[in-house]
C-alpha cells in the first residue's frame, strides 16, 4: 500500500514514508511510467442524449501488485479492500477529469462524480477497473461528432485501447452513430518522455 502512493501519485498524491521515498526515487528519477488497457463505452439516456461513458481500465499484473502491496486480500476481506482501493483512485481522479476528454463537434462536456464502480482481481493477478462516469448535463448527439481522447496530464500514465472493439456505443447510440474509429496523438513530456494520446470518434446522424 505506501509503495502504491508514491508509484502512483499523479492518482493519489499521497505522503510516502522516507524510507519509501529513497526506495521509490531512483525509479521516479529515471522516469516511472505505467500502462493502463482501457475499453470505453458511451452511453444513453431514454431519449437518445449521450448521458455518460462506461470505463474499464485494467493494470497489468506487475502494477496490480503495486498498488495491492500490504493489502488484505484474504477471502474474507478481498471484496472489501478492492472496492477501498477502487474508491481511493477514484476519488483523486475526479480532480482530473478521470483522464479523459469528451467533446461533441469539439465542445469539452463537464463530469459528475463517479458513484458506480467496482474492482476485481483477475485470475493472472491483472486488476480491473469498472466505473460509470456520467455528464453534469446530458447532451443531444444527433448530427454531431463526438470525441473521447484518454491521457494523464503528467504523462505518468499511458492508457491505451487493445483492440478497435475496445471502443464502443450502448445500443441506443449503435443504431443512429457510426462504429468509432481510434486514432492517437503522441505529445512530448519532459525529460523526452514521450505518451501516446488515444482518441475514439464516432458520428452521429
Amino acid at each position: 500500500m505506501r509503495l502504491f502512493t508514491q508509484l502512483i501519485r499523479p492518482l493519489l498524491g499521497l505522503a510516502a514514508s522516507a524510507t519509501l521515498l529513497s526506495l521509490a526515487t531512483p525509479a521516479l528519477a529515471d522516469g516511472f511510467h505505467y500502462q493502463i488497457q482501457a475499453a470505453t463505452k458511451l452511453v444513453s439516456n431514454s431519449a437518445g442524449q449521450l448521458n455518460a461513458v462506461d470505463m474499464v481500465w485494467t493494470y497489468d499484473p506487475e502494477l496490480a501488485a503495486i498498488l495491492l502491496e500490504d493489502e488484505d486480500l484474504s477471502e474474507a476481506n478481498k471484496a472489501a479492500t478492492l472496492k477501498q482501493r477502487a474508491n481511493d483512485i477514484l476519488v483523486d481522479l475526479s480532480k482530473l477529469g478521470y483522464f479523459s476528454q469528451l467533446t461533441v463537434d469539439g465542445q469539452a462536456l463537464s463530469f459528475s462524480e463517479v458513484q458506480d464502480y467496482t474492482m476485481v482481481l483477475n485470475p493472472d493477478q491483472s486488476m480491473s477497473l469498472s466505473f460509470h462516469v456520467p455528464l453534469k448535463a446530458p447532451v443531444i448527439v444527433a448530427g454531431k461528432k463526438v470525441s473521447l481522447s484518454l491521457a494523464d496530464p503528467d504523462g505518468v500514465a499511458t492508457l491505451f485501447y487493445k483492440n478497435p472493439s475496445d471502443a464502443s456505443l450502448d445500443e441506443h447510440l449503435a443504431k443512429t452513430c457510426s462504429t468509432p474509429s481510434l486514432s492517437k496523438i503522441t505529445n512530448s513530456m519532459p525529460n523526452d518522455h514521450k505518451v501516446d494520446v488515444p482518441t475514439a470518434q464516432t458520428e452521429c446522424k
